[in-house]
């Protein structure tokens, strides 16, 4: 008995438990928060906390008390496919059974991420369910097959009856006037993407030099908000037609 707990404590036995990092296929670029990242960066520090104490118990986080059924940001949940109908050659409108007459309960905006594996890799896309928001006992996703595309292979797959795994909901992004946040509060997508601060001629140039192709700016605000962008983006070398103001 004695040997077989030594034996789990060798670091050989604690490397195999060591989180594996996502694939840059497993992040669906969309800002989700927590993103697959996040999650991995979660485990790999509670790994790091058991590894140092030698205490298995704390790999595991506290248990969800939530019904299963429901969404969940963190983990994946199986949703059956009730039905799936093709408008066009590439576009389907697929509907996925909740529980009883629950409802989705997404906001405005919101959006979920689907799972899928095909040649034995994990993928993940962002889509928008188009049900409305009341609708009870399922809810609606509208998605675009393309000919090259992995994820596009594995939606083609389903049939009714089939099982989909989605966690979310995401997009609870509200703008506050005057607050600025830090980037350690973005998901970890978006952390080295984000520039914080008031526009101006400094800033804007910034922005424009990190692109790697030559960007297209729309700018909406006042018409002195928008007349003040427009001189900045001249001075950082667009032209008038590489942004539209609106």
């Amino acid at each position: 008995m004695g040997e077989r707990e030594e034996d789990n404590d060798t670091e050989e036995a604690w490397l195999q438990l060591r989180p594996m990092e996502p694939l840059p296929s497993q992040c669906c670029g969309s800002g989700c928060s927590p993103c697959v990242f996040d999650l991995y960066h979660q485990d790999l520090a509670r790994w790091e906390a058991a590894r140092a104490s030698k205490d298995r118990s704390l790999l595991h986080g506290p248990e969800s008390q939530s019904c299963p059924s429901k969404l969940n940001p963190k983990t994946f949940v199986a949703f059956c496919i009730s039905a799936m109908d093709r408008l066009t050659k590439d576009t389907y409108r697929v509907r996925f059974a909740l529980p009883g007459n629950s409802q989705l309960g997404l906001q405005p905006g919101q959006h979920l991420i689907l799972r899928g594996i095909v040649d034995d890799l994990e993928i993940q896309r962002a889509y928008t369910p188009i049900s409305p928001a009341n609708a009870e006992g399922y809810f609606e996703v509208l998605i675009k097959c393309y000919q090259m595309g992995l994820m596009s292979r594995y939606v083609e797959s389903w049939r009714a009856g089939a099982i989909a795994f989605w966690r979310g909901p995401f997009g609870d992004f509200f703008y506050k006037p005057n607050q600025e946040s830090s980037p350690e509060q973005l998901p970890w997508s978006y952390q080295e993407k984000t520039h914080f601060g008031h526009l101006g001629q400094d800033l804007i140039k910034e922005l424009v030099s990190c692109c790697r192709r030559k960007p297209f700016a729309l700018v909406c605000g006042s018409a002195e908000f928008t007349k003040d962008i427009a001189r900045c983006l001249l001075c950082a070398g667009l032209t008038e037609d590489s942004y539209f103001l609106f």
